[in-house]
């Protein structure tokens, strides 16, 4: 015997079939007007074609969406055979499907990638929901996707009941224009790609599910590659530092600071024969034994050593005569401030001060190692008890390139005394008790460096001693990788007292408390820079990644995760 079929089954199947049509063409229109956050956060179009494109893309490519999950859950939802649950099961769906796009649209607009497994993998172990990347938006979107996904259900329930005649072109002409959306947009993309017009081809991923993100897509997202390929830049021209305000807990001693730079020493200059005061030092006092310069000009270390952040703030900071928290903090605090270096090219001068949002007037500058030496002891030992001090004392002897191997050693062993013989006199008179002294390169040496690497990894190893006020922390090595953009929280945390986190006005840690981190950013005209302990891996502007151990490279497969978490870094501080 053959069982009938049950014509209320049809009825019911039918009715939600119809229902459903009406209900996701809504949810469609609301897709399309969440997708506004794509368009915002996409990158500058310049040209007619790329303007077409991102806008016949958004309305094809998130209409598509809207269809795509009708044939794929919702149409074989209609199959229960229960209308009511059926409208139940779409609303709370379409609810978490739309929850899901703002998330995404959230993702895309502060680190221009969309959800995946990898994304929420990192979300959920690095990312600090503090700056920057939080979701309490979502507590009054979802309260409003509820009250729309409730409108939707009333006039889904309305069209079924209204004439078949009543000549509402609406649906039909927004169907006839998102379908001619979303050919053109890929007859676009078909053009661009064959005629290597990157405009549009560097646009491929900026909607969900459009196409697969890949390095050099994520790059052309963030803007970090200019038109002429020849630096990577931010994304966005406006900037916001500090992040938070600057909450700061008087220190209960006011300790003095004494940072010694002799630049174009690297690690491997050190040696017993040659710099017998340095090597002591490197043993009685605290040592990191991976501290890498980020940057191989000279004055682009010294803005990541005064500010902690990356050179891609560098113009606009100077332009705008943007000061490092701490030298504001350290004013309030009355310190005195001086620099005391030997003496540079005519504009270094210039730019060092513009750098440090100091005054000209507090540099001294002098022909030889051993003066500026005795000039910042002699300043030092002329101060009254009371006041507090900060000073910076540059040498610039070694990073001369036409220094033969003999005389350089001369030079730095000329250096070395000189540097033994003003620590040793400031602890005779007891002024290291409470002060903190930093012993580091801003210049990496010259004569090591390999012209074939992209980053010379031996070369830029520079030597990194703190000695802690009242004799704190003696002895001890660090090996967790550190760089210069650790210093500004060094500073800001032991010595100024500042309480707010490192992470709302640097990218790197206090010494002291250095994590186990995976990599150090940097850049190097258009390429994105990863230094390892003992290798870099190079993002090149095309999105292919190699590895660079000292000239030696290797191709590597690009890591979006590290791309994201790097990308985080660097933009943190856009406005």
């Amino acid at each position: 015997m053959f069982k009938k079929f049950n014509p209320l089954l049809k009825e019911q199947v039918l009715r939600s079939s119809t229902w459903g049509h009406h209900f996701i063409f809504l949810n469609g229109l609301l897709a399309i007007f969440i997708g506004l956050v794509y368009l915002y956060a996409a990158p500058k179009t310049d040209g007619f074609i790329p303007f077409i494109y991102l806008v016949v893309t958004w309305l094809g490519q998130l209409s598509f969406l809207a269809f795509l999950l009708f044939l794929i859950i919702f149409f074989p939802l209609t199959f229960i055979g229960s209308f009511r649950w059926y409208r139940i099961i779409s609303t709370v769906l379409a609810i978490i499907m739309h929850v899901l796009l703002l998330v995404d649209a959230k993702l895309f607009l502060t680190i221009k990638a969309h959800l995946s497994w990898t994304v929420c993998s990192l979300m959920l172990r690095d990312l600090d929901f503090n700056t920057g990347l939080n979701f309490n938006f979502m507590y009054i979107a979802i309260f409003i996707l509820i009250g729309l996904e409730y409108l939707f259900v009333k006039l889904s329930n309305r069209e079924l009941y209204k004439s078949a005649d009543r000549n509402n072109h609406f649906p039909t002409v927004v169907m006839i224009i998102v379908s001619a959306c979303f050919i053109a947009s890929h007859g676009i993309f078909i053009w661009a790609d064959a005629n290597n017009y990157e405009k549009v081809t560097n646009m491929r991923s900026l909607f969900p599910a459009h196409y697969p993100m890949t390095a050099k897509s994520f790059l052309s997202n963030h803007g970090w590659i200019d038109e002429n390929d020849r630096k990577i830049v931010l994304s966005n021209s406006s900037f916001k530092y500090p992040l938070d305000t600057i909450a700061q807990a008087d220190p209960v001693k006011k300790n003095n600071t004494i940072m010694i730079f002799i630049n174009g020493m690297s690690y491997s200059d050190l040696s017993q024969d040659v710099t017998p005061n340095l090597m002591e030092s490197k043993r009685q006092y605290t040592s990191f034994e991976n501290h890498f310069l980020p940057y191989e000009s000279l004055e682009d270390n010294i803005f990541a050593a005064s500010f902690g952040l990356p050179i891609q703030y560098k113009t606009r900071f100077t332009s705008h005569d943007v000061e490092p928290v701490t030298v504001d903090y350290m004013q309030k605090l009355e310190y005195i401030i001086r620099i005391f270096s030997t003496k540079p090219s005519s504009n270094t001068q210039n730019n060092i001060a513009k750098t440090l949002g100091i005054n000209e007037d507090r540099f001294s500058f002098k022909n030889s190692d051993a003066e500026i030496f005795e000039n910042a002891l002699s300043f030092i030992e002329n101060l009254k008890p009371e006041q507090s001090y900060v000073v910076n004392i540059n040498s610039d002897t070694l990073t001369s390139t036409e220094l033969n191997s003999k005389q350089r050693q001369e030079k730095l062993s000329a250096i070395d005394k000189a540097f033994g013989d003003f620590i040793h006199t400031l602890n005779e008179k007891n002024l290291l008790n409470d002060a903190m002294v930093i012993i580091t390169s801003s210049k990496a040496n010259p004569s090591a460096v390999n012209p074939h690497a992209t980053y010379s990894m031996s070369a830029q190893h520079v030597p990194m001693i703190l000695m802690l006020p009242d004799n704190g922390l003696r002895g001890v090595s660090f090996f967790n990788i550190s760089s210069h953009f650790d210093l500004v929280p060094t500073f800001a945390i032991e010595i100024l007292g500042i309480q707010t986190p490192c992470s709302n006005y640097a990218i790197g840690n206090s010494l002291l408390k250095l994590p186990q981190r995976d990599f150090i950013i940097s850049s190097k005209g258009a390429s994105l820079l990863m230094i390892l302990k003992n290798k870099v891996v190079v993002y090149r502007k095309n999105g292919k990644a190699y590895i660079d151990n000292n000239g030696q490279k290797q191709d590597t497969k690009p890591n979006l995760e590290t791309l994201i978490r790097a990308m985080r870094e660097i933009n943190r501080f856009n406005g």
